[in-house]
């Protein structure tokens, strides 16, 4: 996986969960095709395949065009020049018809449209409080605390709850890797990144993410080996880095 603390980028969803009612915060919108394609780009972006998630985005709001919550994904997704259209699509939406999560979020919208800068903590803080037992809202206060506010103390506390929450729940050990070795903890970052290539071994990512472990930690036979596995799985940008770490190794 690119660097985690690289830029904006909010990582949702994941198909280990038993059931994605017990998972993902509601929505509004009844189109099960829409909601099916929401979901879909929740586990795509956890995974780190951005182009095919975005792909499930814009059939999602082709589907329902007044999706808030597919509005978030966009927002959040979305590049510099897109995100102000984006964001005024979002709001433009009739607030009455929203759930309180979709309430929250349009708040922060509203927030974020004035201030760009504007963080993000009150919002999480009020999303969990309203969701105390649903997955997502951890997921996102994660996230949000790490890439919006750059609080990885608080990122870390969100991620562990989660983790305890939905222990199979495979991003989370990856976000969690990350917190660990930005927090040089580096015994906790390594296990959390086994067990992300324990719980999603199909995903080149989990490969890419333990590879760069072994790099941080300068076992650099052992990064070129996973980033080697990354490549053979489907992420060719992994070459490069298994070339760098092959470099190193004396």
């Amino acid at each position: 996986m690119k660097k985690l603390f690289a830029g904006l980028a909010l990582l949702w969803g994941s198909i280990t969960i038993a059931s994605a009612q017990d998972f993902y915060l509601p929505v509004s919108s009844t189109s099960k095709t829409a909601i099916a394609s929401l979901h879909r780009a929740s586990d795509l972006y956890s995974n780190i395949h951005f182009k095919e998630a975005k792909a499930e985005i814009d059939k999602a709001l082709a589907e329902d065009p007044n999706f808030f919550m597919a509005y978030v994904y966009a927002v959040q997704f979305g590049t510099r020049k897109e995100r102000p259209a984006l964001l005024d699509k979002a709001l433009a939406l009739d607030a009455a018809k929203l759930n309180e999560a979709e309430k929250i979020m349009r708040q922060y919208f509203v927030s974020w449209k004035a201030d760009t800068s504007a963080k993000a903590a009150e919002t999480m803080t009020a999303l969990v409080a309203a969701y105390p037992k649903t997955p997502q809202a951890l997921e996102w206060a994660s996230l949000h605390a790490v890439y919006t506010d750059k609080n990885v103390d608080s990122a870390l506390d969100y991620a562990e709850k989660l983790a305890k929450m939905s222990p199979k729940f495979a991003p989370v050990h990856n976000i969690m890797g990350y917190l660990y070795m930005e927090k040089k903890e580096m015994d906790k970052a390594k296990t959390s990144f086994e067990k992300y290539v324990t719980l999603a071994p199909k995903e080149a990512n989990a490969y890419d993410s333990m590879a760069e472990f072994y790099m941080n930690n300068k076992e650099y036979a052992k990064s070129a080996e996973f980033y080697d596995k990354a490549v053979a799985m489907g992420l060719p940008d992994a070459k490069e880095r298994a070339d760098k770490a092959k470099s190193m190794i004396k």
